[in-house]
């Protein structure tokens, strides 16, 4: 038999040829000023596709389609560089990261480590670069020994505080995952445990000021508002890891490196680990703890939560039961349930939320008319349906073609935003068959509260009806990996059920296979058949 090597090692030199050659052509055109939003959609298209395709089952790393991506993105025309940021974000970071596979997180490391150090040479990056000088972090390979040492030391194999040393805390803070969905899922968590083991301590959630509406309800946590650009380019997301710096360096100034911790869940503000907070001279190895949560852990040993719970006791010693959990401000959770109250009123019997939204992310939902349907089951089976419109133009536009085909089917729709909603209060009752909802995720939630059950794909939402106890149904595509729907799987102490598309499927044959699954765990739901979680 022949020796296969010759022929995988043509694969990799005709792989890097055409990524070289795919860099070149974009420098050629970006001289001559001949570049569209059609050809960087292209290049940049094609640069993550070809990295991906070729680093899996391989020991090919297409280091010129990284440049590319990096010299896109970061162009001074955002209609040039956009195209960059889809497909470094959503094509090459998310899946390298969704996969949980270890090689995969190894190569995001690898791409990303490129990314940042391509960047901070830029003029605009000053303040990057300078930052970076100051951690000693002077190359790619200074960033990915760093990674590579946090990796050893967060195994959680042990406890790594004793329980003197834990006592010693002052302050506990806590990276924000960045997304609302993993900051339930995951830093809720966290953040329980913190409570836990650091009784004495004040806790410190460092993200969003969006975090006060599933939060805000815990008198004893503070949020510290770090904002970061989830739509913005790729430098943008970089220069976001300086506010965090300078939001530690304040929240620890007055205190001995004893008397803190920082704790990391894998943060989108660090870049999954790659940029540091604390200088080697306040001890990072005994005061910073990280979770690589996308390769912490075997498939088979449950969801993200469970994951995350069972390295915090390992890290912190215990064998703590916790599960994901929203603290809603009390004047939205009183509003939710009192418009829920008067909904009942009205004469709602059954109340489902649903929410379509998916974050951008087209895959994950299912082909037309799979939601009109869908809602048209629940409004036949005498629901009331509470539908959040979303977030972004698209998915409130989608959500009002729902609302007219609704509305045209004969049915009262009562349309609720930020500005109204405290006006319904002054109506006796609420009459409808749909009530929708556009505005913040905090009231929400509390009228997710106040449902009996939630509906929707792959999101926020499922995750916040999870951990309310609101009995959640989440849709997950064919774009889904099994061990990325085992991960992602809510987590609560209610009743949650899964219905996934199987794999490469979403065609409308498999939509309708799925509503169909929806309509019958529905149905289970409202009877009483499923009464309690497996």
């Amino acid at each position: 038999m022949k020796n296969p090597a010759p022929s995988n090692i043509n694969v990799k030199a005709a792989a890097e040829q055409e990524a070289a050659s795919r860099l070149a052509e974009f420098r050629r055109l970006l001289e001559r000023g001949a570049l569209n939003a059609e050809v960087t959609e292209k290049l940049a298209t094609e640069a993550a596709t070809a990295f991906l395709s070729q680093s899996r089952g391989r020991d090919t790393y297409l280091r010129d389609a990284v440049a590319l991506l990096a010299e896109i993105s970061t162009l001074e025309e955002p209609a040039l560089a956009e195209p960059g940021h889809r497909a470094t974000f959503r094509l090459l970071v998310e899946n390298l990261s969704d996969s949980f596979d270890p090689q995969q997180c190894l190569l995001y490391d690898r791409a990303f480590a490129q990314m940042i150090t391509f960047c901070r040479k830029l003029p605009a990056a000053k303040q990057l670069d300078a930052a970076l000088q100051r951690f000693g972090l002077k190359s790619e390979r200074d960033l990915l020994e760093r990674k590579a040492s946090l990796r050893e030391r967060s195994s959680g194999k042990g406890p790594v505080l004793s329980t003197d040393a834990q006592r010693k805390v002052r302050k506990a803070l806590v990276l924000s995952r960045v997304t609302l969905g993993a900051d339930v899922a995951v830093t809720s968590v966290v953040l329980e445990k913190a409570k836990r083991i650091f009784p004495q301590a004040e806790r410190v959630l460092i993200g969003s000021p969006k975090l006060a509406q599933l939060f805000g309800g815990d008198s004893t946590l503070r949020i510290r508002d770090v904002r970061y650009k989830t739509s913005g380019g790729l430098l943008d997301r970089l220069l976001g890891w300086l506010p965090v710096i300078e939001a530690v360096e304040e929240e620890t100034r007055n205190l001995a490196p004893e008397q803190f911790v920082v704790i990391d869940p894998d943060s989108r503000l660090l870049q999954l680990g790659l940029l540091p907070v604390l200088r080697p001279a306040v001890h990072e190895e005994l005061r910073y703890f990280f979770l690589e949560s996308r390769r912490y852990g075997e498939p088979g040993q449950g969801t993200i939560s469970r994951i995350t719970l069972g390295w915090l006791n390992g890290i912190f010693g215990g064998e703590d039961e916790i599960f994901p959990a929203v603290n809603l401000r009390e004047e939205d959770r009183d509003l939710g349930l009192e418009l829920c109250r008067k909904l009942r009123q009205g004469g709602a019997g059954f109340l489902v939320a649903a929410s379509f939204g998916v974050g951008g992310n087209q895959s994950k939902r299912l082909p037309d008319p799979f939601e009109e349907q869908l809602l048209s089951r629940l409004l036949d089976d005498g629901c009331t349906v509470l539908l959040d419109k979303g977030v972004g133009e698209e998915e409130r536009d989608r959500a009002d073609r729902l609302v007219e085909r609704v509305r045209a089917g004969g049915h009262a729709v009562i349309e609720l935003n930020q500005r109204n909603a405290r006006a319904e209060l002054a109506a006796r009752e609420l009459r409808c068959r749909m009530l929708t909802w556009q505005g913040e995720i905090g009231l929400f939630s509390a009228l997710v509260a106040g449902c009996d059950e939630y509906i929707g794909y792959d999101s926020a939402g499922q995750h916040i009806a999870a951990a309310l106890g609101v009995p959640a149904l989440d849709i997950f595509t064919g774009s889904a990996s099994a061990v990325f729907r085992e991960r992602w799987r809510p987590t609560g102490q209610g009743i949650v059920r899964v219905v996934a598309v199987p794999p490469s499927q979403k065609g409308p044959r498999e939509a309708g296979t799925i509503l169909d699954e929806v309509a019958a765990l529905h149905e289970k739901i409202k009877s009483g058949a499923i009464h309690t979680e497996k």
